[in-house]
């Protein structure tokens, strides 16, 4: 029986493919990260202007999306199927995406209100359902407590300085946004680095 000449090498195969595959990780974790740092710092130096292209952002999806929805309501009527909800929504979603266009700062500063009040109100009742509920005790119920008087807190300073409960969002997330990106970016090397151990370099 004649050999190969030319035998397969599985272990090549697997060693090839996982070093493209780390390759391929390497620069998509490391551009995520350098992305998120970018982001974070942009959001630390300029907070306003990355307000207003989100809101800006928001209004054309929403105006794009109002659009789709207004020609598949027009297509559905055309085939006699149900279409006036859907004609509704569109109007709204592009009227929406209009005025979010038009005043972006606005709608940031609105959307981030509405977080921090979502944010204290989630405390505010986890607190109150752990002091409330007889399986936690101890530190459960001190956690408990620090919820409470950390969502009352937060209630107080939204309603009396809401300017300065959005900056200190920002803040939170600029440095949040930052510290995950540069641990992508070690991640990366590091995975790359395990890479290079395991299978060697190309």
């Amino acid at each position: 029986m004649a050999t190969p000449q030319n035998p397969t090498n599985p272990t090549g195969a697997v060693r090839s493919l996982m070093t493209e595959l780390g390759k391929g990780a390497f620069w998509a974790v490391l551009i995520r990260g350098i992305l998120a740092v970018l982001f974070g710092i942009l959001l630390l130096v300029a907070p306003a202007a990355m307000a207003v292209a989100l809101g800006i952002w928001v209004g054309a999806w929403l105006i794009v999306d109002g659009v789709f929805e207004i020609t598949h309501a027009l297509q559905a009527r055309k085939q006699n199927l149900s279409w006036g909800w859907e004609l509704a929504a569109g109007i709204a979603y592009v009227i929406g995406g209009v005025i979010i266009m038009i005043v972006p700062l606005t709608f940031a500063v609105m959307g981030g209100t509405v977080i921090l009040l979502m944010m204290a109100s989630g405390m505010l009742i986890r607190g109150i359902l752990s002091v409330a509920s007889k399986s936690f005790k101890g530190w459960s119920k001190a956690l408990g407590v620090l919820d409470i008087i950390f969502g009352v807190i937060m209630f107080i300073v939204v309603f009396s300085n809401p300017g300065a409960a959005l900056l200190a969002l920002v803040w939170i997330i600029a440095i949040y946004t930052i510290v995950f990106g540069i641990f992508l970016i070690v991640m990366a090397f590091v995975g790359r680095s395990h890479t290079k151990q395991a299978f060697g370099n190309d």
